[in-house]
């Protein structure tokens, strides 16, 4: 008996299907830091839709999380500030964590693009979940077991969806970001 041909099996001699890196923006996260380490204000545009975990690199998202920590206790997040808080023995891409915080704010941008690199982020990080949940769903479909009705796995892939669509809309932050900027203002003014 003769194997059978099947489009599902993998042809001897086909090449390995390209890897494919998840969506992200290693420069508008270097750049969205650096603009916080120089003037801290940059963090209150992009604090009420950004999180830490919408950072493709983990130290980017630690550098973030630290940052905002200090900057809401009314502390300097710099520099000088931020590697107290960070492992030291850190290699970045063979720089020192001291000279990868000292690069970040010596290439820093002004805080006028820090809404924009923040929006970047956030898509990028929306993309990764969204293949993240489209994976979930394919390894779900192959391997689900017999009590687990195709339906079920539609509700939950619709839930998961509906979820992420949800949760963070930066459109909807973005307008408390100005009335935040407008009371700091009024705030520092006396009013």
């Amino acid at each position: 008996m003769a194997p059978l041909d099947s489009a599902l099996r993998k042809q001897p001699g086909e090449p390995a299907p390209p890897y494919r890196a998840a969506p992200h923006n290693i420069e508008a996260e270097q750049a969205l830091l650096g603009a916080i380490l120089v003037n801290n204000e940059a963090l209150y545009r992009v604090s009420d839709f950004l999180e830490p975990q919408h950072f493709f690199e983990p130290i980017h998202q630690q550098i973030y999380d630290i940052s905002r920590s200090l900057i809401r206790t009314g502390k300097l997040a710099s520099p000088v500030t931020l590697k107290t808080f960070l492992p030291a023995e850190t290699d970045i891409a063979g720089l020192t964590l001291a000279q990868y915080l000292a690069r970040l704010a010596a290439e820093a941008t002004t805080i006028i693009n820090a809404v924009d690199y923040g929006r970047t982020i956030y898509d990028l990080a929306i993309r990764r979940e969204l293949i993240n949940i489209g994976e979930d769903m394919v390894n779900v479909a192959f391997d689900a077991p017999v009590d687990f009705a195709p339906g079920d796995q539609i509700e939950d892939a619709e839930r998961r969806l509906y979820e992420l669509a949800e949760v963070g809309r930066y459109g909807r932050a973005e307008r408390h970001s100005v009335k935040h900027d407008q009371a700091r203002r009024h705030q520092r003014a006396g009013l």
